[in-house]
Parts: structure tokens; sequence; C-alpha cells
């Protein structure tokens, strides 16, 4: 359970950073969204890198709850952490694709 877990940590930080790097500025000729509603109304809340943050700190909250409690059967727990070890894996997958085709650094610079 531990490695699902640390593997949901590795992809949403990689899933995070991919995102800021997309979105934290305009690019030219491209009109560049978040794909996930509750995400994108989050940004549109508080803000890209507080929405990220805030992303973030609730995703570390539900990674303990789930490694501590004993009020969620271990399959079951399996089953969440794969599911967005998955669909975080895919959004940083896309990301890596639009961050090529934007013509922008992975590593955040201009």
């Amino acid at each position: 359970m531990r490695i699902l877990a640390l593997l949901t940590l590795f992809l949403t930080a990689a899933d995070h950073w991919t995102t800021f790097v997309c979105l934290r500025q305009p690019v030219a000729g491209w009109d560049v969204t978040e794909a996930n509603p509750i995400s994108d109304w989050l940004f549109a809340t508080l803000g890209l890198v507080p929405g990220l943050l805030f992303d973030s700190v609730v995703t570390l909250g539900a990674i303990a709850f789930l490694l501590t409690t004993d009020l969620v059967p271990p399959l079951a727990k399996g089953l969440i952490f794969t599911t967005v070890v998955g669909w975080t894996g895919y959004a940083v997958l896309n990301n890596f694709q639009a961050i090529a085709a934007l013509g922008l650094s992975p590593l955040g610079a201009a």
C-alpha cells in the first residue's frame, strides 16, 4: 500500500508542476485551460498557485487518512490508490504533451 501511496504523491507532484508550467502565463496563439472542472473552479477562485497548494494539502490529508484508518478495507484502499495513480498518470502525460506542443520548458523556464 505504501508503494501506491508514494506513487500517488510522486504523480500528484508531477501533475501540479506540469499544470503550473502549462497555466502560469498565457501562450501566444493558444487557449490553454484546465480540463478538470473542479480544479478549474479552484484555480479561478483561489488563483493557480494557492489552488495547487490547497489541492496538495487535501491530497496529503487523504493519503494520510487512507494509510492510517481501519475504516476503509485494504482492497478499497488499493482500488482508490490505483484509480488515482491511473488518472493522475494520464493527466501528467497529457500535460507533458501540452508542454511539448506549446514549446515550453518542463523546468518552468521562460
